[in-house]
């Protein structure tokens, strides 16, 4: 899964990755006022994005970069290696982001931005997405929509839920659903399903400035709109180590 960078004031994302991701995505928001730059460097067990394994089920490593400014303005960029299409070889996803996020007096916040993603190689996997969200507490929703998902010419909608609870000192339980619907008729040589749905609950470990996160990863189908081999697990554990900078 996908993860961006922790950002203390406006968002904090964290995935058995993110977990984009992309992948799992959480927004907290705090007190503090000040601007800010952050980041994180992971390794993950299997590279999970919306519950497809986009690291063909191996070890994927990643950085994520951020910036948060007090005015509500945040940026950044997240790198993964991938294994797309036959899987022979390795590539690098790079996706950069933009958006604004506010905070009510009654603790809602909501925020709205757009993400733009590419993959080395010869083929073309790049698109665009627009997002928008809400967060309360400890539970946070983010709608998005792509017109050419991942290089397809057809449009994409995915929309989830992330919550974290606190169990223990410095351990939480970490939980997310999301679904993904398309009107795509051919993708890669398959019919995708025009629904499906992902999910995944684990825990995860504070231990400033390392996290370790395990998690219980799934999705309903693997005929998905992805350029993955369709062979594999539909379930599984992810392990991810990772350090705040």
């Amino acid at each position: 899964m996908r993860a961006r960078p922790r950002v203390t004031r406006r968002h904090r994302v964290e995935s058995p990755r993110s977990h984009r991701s992309v992948g799992l995505w959480f927004l907290f928001v705090s007190a503090d006022v000040f601007a800010q730059f952050s980041g994180s460097a992971s390794v993950v067990s299997d590279y999970r994005f919306r519950g497809i394994s986009l690291s063909h089920h191996k070890p994927a490593a990643q950085i994520a970069l951020a910036y948060d400014d007090a005015s509500g303005w945040y940026g950044g960029a997240f790198a993964s290696t991938v294994r797309l299409g036959d899987a022979t070889s390795r590539e690098v996803q790079a996706v950069s982001f933009v958006g604004y996020a506010k905070r009510d007096p009654s603790g809602l916040s909501w925020e709205a931005g757009a993400d733009y993603s590419v993959v080395t190689g010869d083929r073309s996997y790049s698109y665009a997405e627009a997002y928008a969200g809400v967060a309360f507490e400890n539970v946070s929703a983010r709608l998005y929509y792509a017109p050419r998902y991942f290089g397809q010419d057809s449009n994409a909608i995915y929309g989830e839920i992330n919550a974290s609870h606190p169990l223990v000192d410095r351990v939480r339980l970490i939980a997310h659903g999301g679904a993904l619907w398309n009107n795509s008729e051919d993708s890669y040589n398959r019919r995708p399903d025009h629904r499906v749905f992902d999910g995944s609950v684990g825990v995860a470990l504070d231990l400033d400035p390392f996290n370790v996160q395990l998690a219980w990863v799934g999705i309903s189908s693997h005929n998905t709109l992805y350029p993955v081999a369709t062979t594999g697990r539909r379930n599984s554990i992810v392990l991810v180590l990772s350090r705040s900078f």
